[in-house]
């Protein structure tokens, strides 16, 4: 028994082994397929991402290929349009040609008509020339004639001017000769006339400043007589007096107010001299006079001041 425990337990121990070998084994196949399996994941991925990308490259392969058969249509269209337009442009030289030609033969009966126009110029220039020269002759002559009426015109009002309307010559019309000597004889009175107006205008000017210095200087005489007489009212000396006699004395005044100042100048010294005595005299008896006392009224009001 205890042997086939024994062999018993070496079998065990011995299958034991074999299923830890073989879970080992199993667990070591489950870790490659598991690494397999992730290999094979990204793979896939891979795969798929490049199925993808391939998808998209091969849309837009397509959209490439319809635009190039869309371009190639259009294309197509316009070799059509070209070889239409080259048909036409071939038509229009065959037509352009014939008329080229045409226009040649009208060219050479154009240049007939051109030497034809040109002859005719001339004979045209020719004939304005002609024509002008003429008219310029005309031109010459009319303005000679309305010139020459003009002067006609000038010269008679000229005469009318100078003679009046009585002519001087009734028999014989006046000639040039006459009508210079009269004019000349019109413009020298004129400047006579002229001068004897301004001689007058002078003169009458001259007179009237006169009369404004001889109205000027009256007046500075009364203004001067009018101090005077005021000063021989008011209480004034002799002194004062003299003053104002000197003053109208050194007045300036013209020759006619000069008589008239002197005549003036003599009834005021006698009145100085006169004031003058008298205060002499009042003075030699002893009687003094104020400043307030002094003067022509002293003797109309007299009083003494001790």
């Amino acid at each position: 028994i205890s042997a086939l425990q024994k062999g018993y337990s070496q079998v065990l121990c011995q299958t034991l082994s074999e299923r830890n070998s073989e879970i080992t084994s199993l667990k070591n196949e489950g870790e490659n397929l598991r690494r397999d399996k992730a290999i094979t994941s990204g793979m896939v991925s891979s795969l798929q991402k490049e199925l993808l990308t391939k998808d998209e490259e091969i849309e837009r392969l397509k959209q490439e290929v319809n635009q190039l058969k869309s371009e190639n249509k259009e294309k197509d269209h316009q070799l059509e349009a070209l070889s239409s337009r080259c048909s036409a442009l071939r038509e229009e030289l065959r037509k352009e040609d014939a008329h080229k030609e045409c226009q040649e033969a009208q060219g050479k009966e154009l240049k007939l008509c051109k030497i034809q126009i040109q002859d005719m110029e001339k004979e045209m220039k020719k004939l304005r020339e002609e024509l002008k020269k003429s008219s310029t002759e005309q031109n010459v002559i009319s303005k000679t004639l309305r010139e020459k009426s003009k002067l006609e015109h000038f010269r008679s009002q000229v005469i009318k001017a100078t003679y009046g309307r009585v002519k001087p010559f009734l028999d014989k019309p006046i000639t040039d000769q006459q009508l210079i000597e009269k004019i000349t004889q019109v413009t020298e009175d004129n400047i006579n006339f002229q001068q004897k107006k301004w001689t007058l205008q002078k003169e009458t000017q001259l007179s009237n400043s006169k009369q404004e210095a001889i109205i000027e200087n009256m007046e500075k005489l009364k203004a001067s007589l009018d101090r005077c007489q005021a000063c021989m009212k008011m209480s004034c000396c002799s002194r004062d007096l003299k003053k104002e006699v000197d003053m109208l004395q050194n007045l300036q005044v013209s020759p006619p107010v000069l008589g008239l100042q002197k005549v003036v100048l003599d009834i005021l010294r006698l009145s100085l001299s006169w004031l003058e005595e008298t205060e002499r005299l009042l003075r030699d008896v002893g009687i003094q006079l104020s400043s307030s006392d002094t003067g022509c009224h002293l003797f109309f009001f007299p009083h003494v001041v001790a």
